[in-house]
């Protein structure tokens, strides 16, 4: 065994200047070197065979670089730089290994043909195999019957899904064009394309993504297939045509551009022209609205713009054609959640709630500096209300608002001022420009070193210049009218604290704190039963409160901590306002809140509200979040309130209607490696009816996961199921017909 050692290594030394010499010192940079069992040089015409267990590799230097193929058998030509291979046939390539029967390979081209032949893209995650595979270029393959998966394939087992392609050429960061395409399952056929082109690598492509099948009783079957378009690597669009059979044809749309880290903006509009009409005997959510328009479209956006030295723009649009379009088309891939969902998690604001008939549509810019800021803002409503008599709403065309604060005369006193100029324009009723000025004086009180202590006072103006948009609301005011008010705020608070030796883990020391606070508000205005009501600043309550409060605070802290007021605290805080002016009934509900923070995967939160004049519980919330590592979460919020029209603090009331009860449940875990069940539900106690539930069951494999779902909501009950593949970007969506 020595002496084969040894005249195998020999051999190598030897060989190694034939591999090297075709190429000359300037055109072969990069040599290669063989190893096998048994090596034959052939004069004519010049070949070196390499049989059993043959490696060739090329080499930069001393280490190994390049190219590996390994074989049973290797015929390497000498003068044509090409080998012909055999038997076991593997190559690797940086993040490519291709396994083969035979291949014919040009080594200075690194281009070749491979039969009954696979490529596996690690980079991608990505098999592909073919009867016949040619490398035509650095990155270009063209395949006979190819296959494309990225499941992991058992020996002699089909993969759970797969592509098909009679003629498919590949351009790794580019495209995978097949033609006479199927799309299967475990080998079995299910769908097929005359021609398909899918994405491959991690760049921006332009092409066909999976379509959305749904099939209702309202809508019938619908059919949605994306095109995505890339512009640019800044800007890019998706189109998504579609038809519904009982509706009519869809287009919707999207457009992206990112003009910097904080500049980025997002365009979508739906369109769809619908035949299908609201009746007396198909009204839809029987609300005796009947919507008649078959021009249907939703408009919406949003954008952010820094142009630095903290001056920011932000834009947000939302055009509906009518107040049912957003509840109609909540789900899929153009529909209200998503779109909501979308917007919300890229830039930190979602859409207003579908159920609203007044949407929002502003342009705001803002500076800041560093003591004070300045808001400017335009505000358009789009009304969908089906209302005839109603007044249009007022658009804010310009909101300008400048704030800030300073010393006061390089005294421990602060100036802090607001001022607001709004033009409130409507179609129909009363407008009027109107401003407001409201500056301050806050600053400490020092009756006791153990007692913090605080004053502020204010005196506001507001004016209005106040115009008439119709022949109805002439003589309805004056044109000019003021309002006048102050203010009085003083607070006084101390704090006990205490801290309790503990050992858990890391935690050494549990403190508790405790801070009673007692404070006096005034807010005293002129009449404003002359001004219009433009917006809620225009009906100022008056108050003359007094106020307590028992703030608790609970928190474990290391030995090298010292503030107390942590994120990670947690608190318990009872309150009551008395009303000064009340001729009864003065005392509010007692207000306890009682919230635990600190814990990396749980958030509680518990709020009530309890009458002193026999009324029981007036209101309560209940707010738990739990999220661990492995996937499971659980929210469980829970609301009342006894009299939905009042804010807090809560005073006596005795006025009637239906009260608010609701609960909301969202439940997620992972049962197994391959099971998890999702659980979302909202349910109205107060009028005994699911607002919404969807139960969902999930099953995860490496390569493709499948998710079965049941919705019912009271205007619709359906099933739907989600089928995604790995390395796909858009998953498959099919929706089965309602039941």
């Amino acid at each position: 065994m020595q002496f084969k050692r040894i005249i195998h290594i020999y051999t190598v030394a030897a060989l190694l200047a034939s591999l090297t010499s075709v190429y000359g010192a300037d055109e072969a940079p990069l040599p290669w070197k063989i190893t096998a069992d048994r090596l034959t040089h052939q004069q004519k015409p010049e070949e070196i065979i390499a049989e059993g267990n043959v490696f060739l590799q090329q080499y930069k230097g001393d280490s190994p670089s390049g190219l590996e193929i390994q074989a049973d058998r290797i015929q390497y030509n000498v003068n044509e730089n090409f080998v012909n291979a055999s038997g076991n046939l593997r190559l690797n390539e940086k993040s490519i290994e291709v396994r083969a029967s035979d291949a014919r390979i040009e080594l200075v081209n690194q281009i070749g043909v491979f039969k009954e032949a696979s490529i596996f893209w690690a980079e991608y995650n990505l098999l592909v195999s073919g009867d016949l595979i040619e490398k035509t270029a650095q990155e270009i393959y063209h395949i006979e019957y190819g296959k494309f998966t990225s499941c992991f394939r058992e020996k002699d087992k089909a993969p759970d899904w797969s592509i098909w392609g009679r003629d498919v050429k590949v351009s790794l960061n580019e495209y995978a064009k097949l033609k006479h395409a199927t799309i299967r399952i475990k080998d079995v056929p299910v769908f097929y394309l005359p021609y398909l082109r899918l994405p491959i690598g991690n760049k921006k492509k332009s092409g066909f993504l999976f379509p959305e099948y749904s099939s209702s009783s309202r809508n019938g079957t619908g059919l949605i297939t994306p095109f995505f378009i890339n512009l640019s690597p800044s800007y890019d669009m998706t189109l998504y045509p579609g038809y519904y059979s009982d509706r009519g044809p869809l287009l919707a749309g999207d457009f992206r551009y990112a003009a910097g880290f904080n500049s980025r903006g997002t365009f979508m509009f739906n369109y769809l022209d619908d035949k299908l009409e609201d009746t007396p005997a198909n009204d839809y959510k029987s609300d005796g609205i009947l919507r008649t328009n078959s021009t249907r479209y939703w408009f919406r956006g949003k954008a952010d713009h820094d142009f630095g030295n903290r001056l920011v723009a932000k834009l947000d649009v939302d055009v509906v054609s009518d107040h049912d379009y957003l509840q109609e088309f909540k789900k899929g891939i153009v529909g209200f959640d998503q779109s909501s969902r979308n917007f919300l998690d890229i830039y930190k604001r979602g859409f207003q709630n579908e159920t609203l008939d007044l949407r929002n549509n502003t342009l705001q810019l803002s500076k800041i500096w560093k003591t004070t800021d300045l808001q400017t803002e335009i505000s358009i409503i789009d009304d969908v209300r089906d209302a005839p008599d109603e007044i249009t709403p007022p658009w804010a065309v310009p909101r300008i608002a400048y704030s800030g604060l300073l010393p006061f005369l390089q005294s421990p006193v602060d100036l802090v001022w607001g001022t607001e100029y709004v033009y409130f324009w409507r179609d129909e009723g009363v407008g009027a420009h109107r401003i407001d000025l409201y500056p301050q004086l806050n600053g400490p009180l020092t009756f006791s070193p153990y007692l913090e202590s605080s004053y502020q006072v204010g005196l506001r103006e507001t004016l209005y210049f106040i115009e008439p948009h119709d022949n109805a609301s002439e003589g309805l005011y004056d044109d000019f009218e003021s309002r006048t008010q102050y203010n009085v705020f003083l607070t006084g608070a101390t704090t006990f604290s205490r801290d309790y030796d503990i050992s858990i883990k890391k935690y050494k020391t549990f403190r508790h704190a405790i801070r009673p606070e007692l404070s006096y508000l005034l807010v005293q205005t002129s009449d404003q039963d002359s001004l219009p009501i433009l917006d809620t600043e225009d009906r100022i309550s008056e108050k003359n409160w007094l106020q307590y409060s028992l703030n608790n605070y609970f928190r474990a802290i290391r030995l090298d901590e010292i503030s107390l007021f942590k994120s990670n605290f947690s608190s318990l805080s009872i309150n009551q306002v008395y009303d000064i002016d009340a001729d009864e009934h003065p005392f509010s509900d007692i207000s306890l809140e009682f919230t635990i923070r600190g814990f990396r995967d749980l958030f509680f939160r518990y709020e009530t509200s309890v009458s002193v004049y026999g009324e029981g519980v007036t209101s309560y919330s209940l707010e738990t979040r739990y999220q661990n590592t492995r996937g499971d979460r659980l929210n469980l919020d829970y609301r009342y309130k006894k009299n939905p029209e009042i804010s807090p603090p809560y005073f006596y009331s005795d006025a009637g209607g239906e009260s608010l009860s609701e609960l909301s449940t969202i439940l997620e875990s992972r049962l197994s490696k391959l099971f998890s069940v999702k659980f979302y539900n909202t349910y109205s106690v107060s009028s005994n009816e699911t607002i919404d539930s969807t139960f969902s069951l999930v099953y995860h494999n490496p390569c493709w996961t499948i998710e079965f779902a049941a919705n019912n909501t009271p205007d619709d009950t359906g099933f739907y199921i989600l089928f995604s593949l790995a390395g796909i970007s858009t998953p498959l969506n099919f929706k089965l017909p309602e039941f």
